[in-house]
């Protein structure tokens, strides 16, 4: 049995009100326009408070991995990623963190390399022969039963795109390949993905997955003993597997909506769920 704990959209931000708009150059307006005119900076107020509160909880579980999401950040700030791994330091001394980023990571950087820079070493994989250029997938083998595979949904393509999700088919098709790999025969995979391929209502939604490529993710997971672990969507919810389609947990926003998942994974049929909220 693998026990993970599993959290998302922490976004850890720094004093945006103190920045010029410039500041955060122009991949970085969407993200601003949240925080400013739709509420996002008082609604975050504290995060760093929470997010302590949410490790303290988390560890007095125990559990084999601690997995995150994306958005560990508002805009993806170097200062904000370095300040969110400080954060997040006793899930690291433990060796327990598992991370991948999400769009709000991307915001203001123009290279989209910052979060693999501050994170590099929790990105490395065991299969790094499977990986692309920027390390996506990542996999870490964990005992002789289960698989955590990490992917990258920011590939974005042009400006409009930072408000969705992309996959990308290079990405996809790397995800085959380690979906075939013989190390991974056997195991059950926890595929960590930040845009998931459906909405609270189970179905795909705009602006809760917004994964444009939703579907051909799902095809190449198919059949496979797979279960889904995403975020993006400040909700907390779990679809069960249905035939085709694996169980889909959405990791929600710990510190916006307050809590985490702690799941239990036999195989990718056999789990069980808990949603704790934050104390």
């Amino acid at each position: 049995m693998l026990r993970l704990a599993h959290l998302s959209d922490l976004h850890h931000q720094i004093d945006w009100r103190k920045r010029s708009l410039w500041s955060s150059g122009w991949r970085g307006a969407p993200g601003r326009f949240e925080l400013h005119a739709l509420g996002r900076l008082r609604r975050f107020a504290g995060v760093e408070q929470r997010i302590a509160r949410l490790v303290d909880q988390v560890l007095a579980l125990a559990p084999d991995r601690v997995i995150v999401t994306g958005d560990l950040t508002a805009l993806g700030d170097e200062q904000e990623l370095r300040v969110a791994r400080r954060l997040l330091e006793p899930f690291i001394a433990a060796g327990l963190l598992v991370v991948i980023p999400g769009n709000h990571d991307r915001y203001t950087d123009a290279r989209a390399s910052a979060f693999e820079v501050v994170f590099h070493d929790l990105l490395k994989s065991d299969l790094p022969e499977l990986a692309d250029e920027r390390g996506y997938p990542f996999v870490k083998l964990v005992g002789d039963r289960h698989a955590l595979v990490g992917l990258d949904s920011t590939r974005v393509q042009g400006w409009s795109h930072y408000l969705v999700g992309r996959l990308g088919l290079g990405q996809l098709g790397r995800l085959a390949r380690v979906l075939e790999h013989p190390v991974l025969t056997g195991r059950t995979i926890l595929l960590l993905v930040h845009h998931g391929p459906a909405g609270p209502s189970g179905d795909f939604d705009w602006n809760e997955s917004g994964l444009i490529d939703a579907e051909a993710l799902l095809r190449t997971i198919r059949h496979r003993p797979v279960v889904l672990l995403h975020g993006h969507s400040h909700h907390r919810y779990w679809h069960r597997a249905r035939p085709g389609r694996p169980h889909l947990i959405a990791g929600g926003s710990s510190t916006e909506r307050r809590g985490f998942w702690e799941v239990h994974v036999e195989n990718h049929r056999a789990l069980e769920a808990v949603a704790h909220p934050l104390r």
